[in-house]
Parts: structure tokens; sequence; C-alpha cells
């Protein structure tokens, strides 16, 4: 990572920005591929780019321009966006990466001497610190304050066979595939300061001068064992290492956020396990497939599989006997054979659900594992959801006897410390591209920042938490309305409503691409339109304010 040390007082830093943020795409890559890839592409969920590279430029730039919306900042926020081959194979994919291109710090900074991700740093002291105190003169197009990138392999044979990106911008994700702009509001939040500089593997506050120094995200993350935020002088290295590989020690403690939990996150639910020992498992992981798991069709006699082969003949990875599990939650180890796989032949068999768990030879046997969708499976209807190595040994041990529910845990909060505090991704093992920042995979609903995509984002129009996030950090959020065509038409939408629905964001992304798409004053309409009625069939807009939109989308 690029860093910078800003060693001259910012007299401009108490200046609070008021325009949106003009968030501005760098295509960085060649002719020909990526995101100039000349493959001819059909139209698809609102997206009028007729070959892949225009398509994923316009996700891109929606992207850019939703985020544009939701903040303020009077210097543009430059993002580098290529394509690559990232980490891939049959059952798991880096979809992307993204980070803050420079960081910088300053005394006069609200948290003195602590590193900001640049584009922040920009917003607090009203100017691009690159040019203003380096060289007055400096230009460089190609220079950017976030980098990204994204996995150019996805659904090539070796990597997750049969899935692909999806362009669309309607949120209607089809099965299998993976939402491109989901992704891409998930990077850029990476860049814009969702992210930590700590080392992980040692615990160690960020050191790029040669003093050890918080920074701003850094500075929010809270212990809850110790009651010590990470910078803290109670906190030493080994504390931070323990609270980052710990399940449920980490969280966010920024007031802004912690208000806002209460609207964001439902009750926690959990595995309620009862027999001659009982339990409450609340760190499980859900699948891509089948149907969701609920109080009505996640309960039952609890059986732990025997397919009759070894080495392990819990794996469930052969036949099961017909009629075995009839009416039984199967309980199923991980390994050798895809998550799908197993849930199918559970579902032969006649189970009624399934609890995968974790084994210790899998990668991350502290995490209860997300399950991907098997592209090959069509017919698997039965929910599934996961257990972490600890929590399903747990089952293991008792053998016998067990009867499993799915339900709501009276006084808690799906994802928050007792505090009220959103937890951040802490597996027992460190994940160098996940571990702390993000939030926890236990928030529920899904969140745009956890570690790995979920199918009910949706980033269109809903951010969650992570605005109040950046609120928390020092951004300043929009309070207006949206208004579109170079008129400024006002449509009474909000931009922004905590925590994180951003309908008015999306109206004026949509104009930005349908007044690019269409020269005429009747495809502009046409085009903002089809916004407007997917937004009102959401329940996310009013009759009146479709009337009004239908009446700025005729001034251009």
């Amino acid at each position: 990572m690029k860093t910078r040390l800003l060693s001259v007082f910012i007299a401009a830093c108490l200046a609070a920005p008021v325009a949106q943020a003009a968030i501005v795409p760098v295509n960085h890559d060649p002719a020909g591929v990526g995101l100039n890839d000349p493959t001819a592409r059909a139209p698809e969920g609102g997206n009028p780019g007729t070959t892949v590279g225009e398509q994923r430029q316009i996700v891109y730039q929606f992207a850019a321009d939703l985020w544009g919306s939701v903040l303020t900042s009077n210097v543009d926020v430059r993002v580098g966006a290529s394509f690559a081959s990232l980490d891939c194979d049959a059952s798991s994919a880096v979809l992307g990466s993204a980070g803050a291109w420079w960081i910088w710090q300053d005394p006069a900074f609200p948290i003195p001497g602590a590193w900001y991700h640049q584009a922040l740093a920009n917003q607090i002291a009203g100017e691009n610190l690159n040019i203003t105190s380096e060289n007055p003169d400096y230009v460089d197009p190609d220079d950017v304050e976030i980098g990204s990138q994204f996995n150019s392999d996805l659904g090539q044979p070796t990597c997750l066979a049969g899935s692909g990106w999806y362009y669309g911008l309607d949120g209607n994700t089809p099965a299998g595939m993976i939402s491109f702009l989901d992704v891409v509001m998930h990077e850029i939040g990476h860049g814009l300061g969702f992210s930590g500089f700590i080392n992980k593997n040692t615990g160690a506050l960020a050191n790029y001068d040669g003093t050890p120094r918080s920074d701003v995200y850094t500075h929010f993350a809270y212990d809850n064992v110790t009651g010590a935020r990470f910078d803290d002088v109670a906190m030493t290295n080994a504390l931070r290492k323990t609270s980052i590989t710990t399940p449920g020690r980490s969280s966010w403690d920024g007031d802004i956020t912690k208000a806002q939990v209460p609207a964001a996150l439902g009750p926690q639910v959990g595995i309620q396990i009862s027999g001659s020992t009982t339990a409450s498992f609340t760190a499980f992981g859900t699948a891509a497939f089948g149907a969701a798991a609920t109080s009505a069709n996640f309960n039952g006699d609890l059986v732990i599989v025997d397919d009759g082969v070894g080495p392990d003949n819990a794996d469930a990875c052969e036949p099961l006997t017909a009629g075995s599990l009839t009416g039984k939650v199967a309980f199923i180890n991980r390994g050798v054979c895809g998550f799908e796989f197993k849930a199918r032949n559970a579902q032969g068999a006649g189970a009624s659900a399934v609890i995968i768990g974790n084994v210790a030879s899998s990668g991350t046997p502290g995490t209860a594992p997300g399950m991907a969708d098997d592209p090959t499976i069509t017919d698997t209807t039965v929910p599934t959801l996961s257990l972490n190595l600890n929590d399903a040994n747990a089952i293991r041990a008792q053998a016998t006897g067990m009867q499993v529910a799915l339900g709501e845990i009276a006084g808690t909060i799906a994802g928050a410390d007792s505090g009220g505090r959103p937890l951040l991704y802490a597996p027992t093992t460190v994940a160098s591209g996940s571990t702390f920042s993000h939030f926890d995979t236990t928030l529920t609903p899904n969140a745009l920042m956890e570690p790995f995509i979920n199918d009910d984002l949706a980033g269109n129009f809903d951010t969650d938490l992570t605005g109040s996030v950046f609120a928390d950090e020092g951004w300043v959020l929009q309070s207006g309305t949206a208004k579109l065509g170079s008129k400024a038409c006002d449509t009474k939408v909000p931009l922004y409503v905590a925590p994180g629905i951003m309908t008015g964001a999306n109206l004026q992304a949509a104009d930005a691409l349908c007044t690019a798409a269409y020269p005429t004053t009747t495809g502009r309409k046409s085009c903002l339109d089809g916004f407007a009625k997917r937004l009102k069939n959401a329940g996310l807009i009013t009759s009146t304010q479709q009337t009004a939109i239908a009446n700025c989308s005729l001034r251009r």
C-alpha cells in the first residue's frame, strides 16, 4: 500500500463540504479485455450495454454514482478499476479486492495522528492532498484514491463453473449468478473507509513512518472482553490479535452506528439443540441453495447420517438409504464433496432439513461456512445451515437423542454484542483479505460489508450500516432529495435515509445512466420510468413520488 505523510497543517480541515461527492471510475484495463471486452451481450436488468465491457463500465459508473449521491465531498474521488485472474477454484472465489491507494495522517484531523483513507482525508481537508502537498501542478490522469480489481475468470471451468457475473441494475440476480453491482458497491466501500490497517498476524498497529499509529477504522474497533477500543493504551498487540481471531469478541463502537443497529438488525436466531444436553448455536452459515431456513421448516429429530462408506461415513458423499431420514434433520460432516451435493443426498433420503458441520481439516474450521450454489444441481429444496467446528463437535459428542429447532433468542440482536455494537469478522484462523475489515457473518439481515456475497443483498438501494460506519469515521452523509436533469427537478425522494436506504441515490444514478444512454426525451423518460416502477414495487416510493419522478423525467 502506498502511503503519504502529510506534514503541514491543513487550515481547511474545519470546513464542512456540502457538494455531493463525484466518484469517478478510471478504467485501467487495456483494449479488448475486462472493462473493454467487446464480446456481444444482450441488455439485462436495466443495463442497456450491448457488450460485456460496456455493461461492466455501466455497472461501475452506477455504483460510483450511488456512493457519490450518499456522500459529500468537494474533492473528486477517483477509483481505478480493472479485471484480473484472482484466486479461484471449483467451490470458492475471490470476487474482487479494493483499498485506499494512499493514506494520510495529520495532527489537525479529527483523530490526531491516525491514518485516514485518502478519499476521506481529502474530504476533511477540502482539497486533493496529493496535489497541494507535493506539487501544485501535479496532474496524472491515472492516479487514483482507490484501487479495485475484479475476477475475470468467474464462470470458467476452474472458477465456480456454471456461475458468472450478472450486470443488471435491478437486484434480480438469477440463481447461480453473482451481482456485479453488489460486489462493486462492496469494494468501493473498502476504499472509502471500511478497512483497518493493523497487522492481522501480530495485532500491531500500522507502522508506515517508524511510529505505530492507529487508523480511523481501527480507532472504532472495540474488544468486548476488555471493554477497550483497539487503540486504547490497555490494548496490547497480543490482545488485538486475540480479539480478531475470536468470533464475537471484536465489534464496532461508533455512536452513530450503534444508534442504528436496532433498526438495521433483527433478533438473533439460533439453532437450538435439546436432548441429554441443551445448547443454542447462533454463529451458523446459510446456503445459496434450497429453501430459506425458518422456524417452521427447520425443526425435528436430529440424526447424524451414515452413508456406509469410509473413511468418513458421515460426509454424505455417497447416496443414503431411501426413507432413512424421513422427517429428520440430517447432520452431515463437511468435506470431500460439495455442500449442495451433500444436501441433495440427504433430501433424497427424506430429510426435512440439513446441518453441515465443519471439520478440523478444512481451511477455516472456526467458521460456519457459507455454502455456494452448485449450478449443476437444480433440484435441491431442503433448507441447509452450517456450524463451525466447536459447535459441530458438541453435536457429535451427544450423537443420539437430539431434537433441533430454529428460533429467535429473546433479548438479543443478530450480529451485535451485548452492548448493541455490530460484530466484526473474526474467524479463528486469519483470512488475510477478510479478517477484521468486514462485518461478521452473523448479522441478520446480511450486510453489504460482510466477507461473503449473499443473495439477499440489494446494493442498488440499500447499504445497511455501512453509511453509519462512514459517518462515525467523519464522512458527511447527504440529507437532501433526489434532483433529476440539468434543471435539478426535485422528486422529493430522500437521497439517503438511515440505516442505509438510498432510494433517491438510486434515482440520481439512474438519471445519469438514462441521460447518457438515451439522447431523446422519450427514451430517457422510458428508462427513468422503469427504475421508478421497480422502486414503487419494492415499496420504496409512494404513488405521489412516482408521479413526481415521471414529471421530472420530461425535463432534461
